[in-house]
């Protein structure tokens, strides 16, 4: 008897669970548990400080920072640093880039450390994608990305930014 009643009890509890998944997981994926990403654009200005060349195999490669002014959805000024290389067809590849940006967003303000890359320059119009890695202070749960294009030193960007839920430290430290 107490083998019948164990049997039904864990039948039991496996068919409920079994029923109840799909609601949890819809109640999972309820908007409101999920941050609202909106739509972010302006313009990013950069004007270079230094390169540096070295040559190979008939390709240049190039490591080099510049100064970056922002207007739009970010409004701000950015330090950036790249690394890129001239193929021997003339194409400009950039490898990676990192934007260091202090200034607003949504009225926020703080700093960001945005990647930027992949990217070309082709005919002199630079195209790619950025993508936003970590920030500080009311900036610092912002995430984002997007792409970025246009003629040297005058680019546009545009994308999808969120404001992440913060972790909550429970421990008692």
């Amino acid at each position: 008897m107490k083998k019948k009643l164990s049997v039904l009890l864990i039948c039991s509890v496996a068919i409920v669970s079994i029923l109840l998944t799909p609601t949890l997981i819809a109640d999972a994926s309820r908007p409101h548990d999920r941050p609202r990403a909106r739509f972010a654009s302006g313009t990013w200005k950069y004007t270079p400080i230094g390169k540096d060349f070295r040559y190979g195999d008939s390709y240049t490669f190039i490591l080099g920072d510049e100064d970056g002014t922002w207007t739009g959805t970010f409004t701000g000024t950015s330090y950036d640093v790249f690394s890129a290389v001239i193929q021997p067809s003339g194409i400009v590849y950039l490898h990676y880039g990192l934007i260091f940006f202090e200034g607003t967003v949504d009225g926020k303000e703080g700093t960001l450390i945005i990647s930027f890359a992949p990217g070309e320059n082709i005919g002199g119009e630079w195209s790619g994608e950025w993508e936003i890695l970590s920030g500080t202070d009311d900036l610092e749960n912002l995430r984002g990305h997007g792409t970025w294009w246009g003629p040297n030193k005058d680019l546009e960007y545009s994308g999808k930014i969120y404001f992440r839920q913060p972790k909550y430290d429970d421990d008692d430290d």
